[in-house]
C-alpha cells in the first residue's frame, strides 16, 4: 500500500500544482498579474506606506529544492531589518527598468518616501528577454504608465490578449549579436532546442549562455535610456537609494565560453552603472554583485538562470542589508 499511496499521492499533487498554474494564467488573463501588483501597491502606499520598498526580478522569490533554509531573498532581506521596519516587496519574472520606473511614479501617492531598494540587471536589458512578447511587459508597461496615482485604487485593473504567433515569429527574427556573431534570435533557440533532442548537453549549454549572457550592453545601447528613467525619477521623488547588480552566472558562462564571456558580463554591468549614474545626478551607492558569485552560489547552473541558493541568498542579503543601513536619508 505505501507504494500505492506514494504513487496516488504523487500524482494529485501533480494535478494540483497543474490546477493552480491554470487557475493563476485565467486569472492574468482578466487581472493582469503587472497590473494587478500596481493596485496593491497603491493601496499599501495608503493604508500603510512602508519604510522600505525592495524592488526585483524572479532573483528574490526562487529556492532551491536542497535548499535548508527555505527563505526567499527577499524574506532574508526583510527579516534583516528586523520587525521595526516595514518593507514591500514588489517583483515579477524578468522586471526591468521601465517596469520598475513605472511602479516608483505611483510613490507620489505615499505620504513619506520609502528607502528604495533596486536591482540592475544585464538580462533583463538585452533582446532576449526585453524583446520577448511576454517576458518584455511591453503591454504592462504602457499600462502602467497610463495609472494615475490618484485615482481609487480598485479602479486599477488591466487585461489584454495573449500574444499572437506572429509576435513570436517577429521576435525570431530580431538579430541579436552575441559573442557567437550576428544570428537571430530564432537560430539560437532553434540550436538549444536541436541540442536538447540530440542529447548534447555540452552544445545546448553553450547555446544557452551565449543567448542568455553572451550580448554586450553597451553605453549608446537605446534600452539603457530606461535605466536613466528610473534613476531620475527616484531623484526627482527624493527617495533614499541603494541599487544592487542581479548576479550573473559568470564563472559556469566563462568555463563554457572563454574569458569573453566575463568580459562582458563586467563591460555591461560598467554600462548600467553610467546610465544610471547619468540620471541620479550625484554618487550613488551601487552594490557590485553582479559578477561576485561562484558556480556553487546558483540553484542550477545548468539552466543559465541567476538564481541564487541558499549561500548564494544569504550573501546578496547581506550586501544588500549592509548597504542600507549605511544609506543616507536612511534613519531606520
Amino acid at each position: 500500500m505505501g507504494t500505492f499511496d506514494n504513487a496516488f499521492g504523487a500524482k494529485y499533487r501533480s494535478l494540483g500544482i497543474r490546477v493552480r498554474y491554470e487557475a493563476r494564467r485565467a486569472l492574468n488573463r482578466i487581472d493582469n498579474e503587472q497590473v494587478r501588483r500596481a493596485r496593491h501597491l497603491l493601496t499599501a502606499l495608503r493604508k500603510a506606506p512602508p519604510d522600505v520598498i525592495l524592488f526585483g526580478d524572479s532573483v528574490l522569490s526562487f529556492v532551491g529544492d536542497h535548499d535548508t533554509d527555505r527563505r526567499r531573498l527577499s524574506a532574508m532581506v526583510s527579516d534583516g531589518f528586523g520587525s521595526d521596519v516595514s518593507v514591500r516587496v514588489v517583483d515579477g519574472p524578468s522586471f526591468n527598468s521601465d517596469i520598475y520606473d513605472a511602479y516608483l511614479k505611483l510613490l507620489v501617492a505615499a505620504p513619506r518616501r520609502p528607502l528604495v531598494l533596486i536591482p540592475l540587471c544585464v538580462r533583463v536589458h538585452s533582446i532576449c528577454l526585453r524583446d520577448h512578447p511576454v517576458h518584455g511587459h511591453k503591454r504592462a508597461i504602457h499600462a502602467l504608465r497610463e495609472l494615475d496615482p490618484s485615482k481609487s485604487a480598485w479602479r486599477v485593473r488591466g487585461s489584454w490578449p495573449k500574444p499572437t504567433q506572429s509576435d513570436f515569429e517577429a521576435f525570431h527574427r530580431e538579430h541579436y549579436p552575441t559573442l557567437l556573431g550576428d544570428l537571430t534570435v530564432g537560430d539560437y533557440l532553434s540550436s538549444i532546442a536541436q541540442a536538447k533532442r540530440s542529447g548534447d548537453e555540452p552544445e545546448r549549454l553553450k547555446m544557452l549562455y551565449a543567448y542568455l549572457h553572451g550580448g554586450l550592453l553597451t553605453p549608446n545601447n537605446p534600452a539603457l535610456e530606461s535605466v536613466t528613467r528610473m534613476a531620475r525619477t527616484i531623484r526627482e521623488l527624493g527617495c533614499p537609494v541603494v541599487v544592487y547588480q542581479t548576479p550573473a552566472p559568470v564563472e559556469t558562462g566563462t568555463r563554457l565560453l572563454g574569458p569573453d564571456l566575463a568580459e562582458r558580463t563586467i563591460a555591461s554591468l560598467a554600462a548600467l552603472n553610467a546610465a544610471y549614474r547619468l540620471g541620479a545626478g550625484t554618487n550613488v551607492n551601487i552594490v557590485e554583485s553582479g559578477a561576485a558569485f561562484s558556480e556553487s552560489e546558483f540553484i542550477d547552473p545548468s539552466d543559465a538562470t541567476e538564481h541564487l541558493n541558499e549561500q548564494g541568498r544569504h550573501r546578496l542579503a547581506e550586501m544588500i542589508l549592509t548597504a542600507a543601513k549605511q544609506s543616507p536619508g536612511f534613519d531606520q
